[in-house]
């Protein structure tokens, strides 16, 4: 009988949780739950009571399960054993990754491998919502904001790669419980927010396009080429917006740019705002990421104020709308 760690079971998605006199392990995952406990021969498999083959036991405070047990409940299979160098091998082992968050009474659970979004509601019934169109990684955060007109907003990052340089973001109008609009972007080496409230306008973009969604119907009244604004073909953050004024940044250059939407006018704001010695750092740097550090704070009347992340001065910059 060759026995392996159950970590295996942690490493495909599965979260352990043990009995309070440690004898019982508990590992589920999205449609997955196992259960084993030391020293028996029977296991929980799915909601069906199994033989796991063997005697789980454990040692230095690490489980250890029959390796065949382990393959199959992953849906994987044997291959072989080498007995000299100690290998056992398997294929097609799957993984049950999910993560979950909640919210107004409901469970919203992301399954990392297909990128299936599923809600669970107050009554236990668990349907699928919609599909985000591609698998998840590493670390899927939920944000969800209820808008003034009653739809929701959820947006689920996923923040992934080695170490974390990519960013994807999943957005999603939803309006008695349906999703009725949504969007994908990607960014690399990015890590800004994306606005997405403006007024009564829900904004939506795929980092190309940006569609701005009326609150209460979800209808699009306008859509943007962030594309034709900006320049470049490349993926945009939207970092800013009220009827008169976009701000957006290339996720390459990473140059914060402010449209005119009445004029078409448009601002480069590193040159604008920072002096010499800035502006240079600005198109030289690239830790931690290429382009300038200006943060769009607020508005007041026509003055769009902004401060520079990278100086760290405490210094308000100031920019007029109306170029005075």
């Amino acid at each position: 009988m060759t026995y392996v760690s159950a970590s295996h079971w942690e490493a495909a998605g599965l979260k352990v949780v043990w009995d309070k006199s440690h004898q019982r392990a508990e590992f589920t995952g999205w449609g997955k739950k196992i259960a084993v406990r030391i020293g028996s021969k029977q296991g929980v498999l799915d909601g069906k009571l199994v033989s796991v083959e063997g005697v789980p036991f454990e040692i230095n405070g690490q489980l250890y399960v029959p390796a065949r047990f382990l393959v199959n409940s992953l849906g994987g299979t044997t291959v072989s054993w080498d007995a000299t160098k100690r290998i056992y091998t398997a294929t097609g082992l799957l993984n049950y990754a999910d993560a979950s968050a909640q919210f107004a009474g409901s469970t919203y659970t992301v399954d990392k491998k297909t990128g299936g979004l599923y809600l669970t509601d107050s009554a236990g019934q668990t349907r699928l919502l919609t599909n985000l169109g591609s698998q998840l990684f590493d670390a899927v955060q939920f944000d969800f904001q209820k808008t003034p007109k009653g739809l929701i907003y959820l947006t689920v990052t996923d923040v992934y790669g080695e170490p974390h340089i990519n960013n994807k973001w999943y957005t999603m109008i939803i309006k008695d419980g349906m999703v009725i609009r949504h969007a994908s972007v990607g960014y690399y080496l990015r890590y800004g927010d994306n606005v997405k409230i403006a007024g009564d306008q829900l904004l939506l973009t795929d980092g190309k396009i940006l569609r701005l969604i009326e609150d209460g119907t979800g209808n699009v009244t306008e859509t943007i080429n962030l594309n034709t604004l900006g320049g470049n073909s490349d993926n945009y953050l939207v970092e800013g917006m009220d009827e008169d004024f976009l701000l957006i940044r290339s996720n390459q250059q990473g140059f914060l740019m402010m449209i005119d939407r009445k004029t078409g006018a448009k601002t480069l704001l590193y040159k604008a705002l920072l002096d010499v010695e800035q502006q240079k750092y600005a198109e030289t740097n690239d830790l931690p990421f290429f382009g300038d550090n200006l943060k769009f704070l607020k508005r007041e009347g026509d003055a769009l104020l902004f401060n520079n992340e990278y100086a760290k001065d405490g210094k308000v910059y100031k920019l007029m709308l109306d170029g005075s």
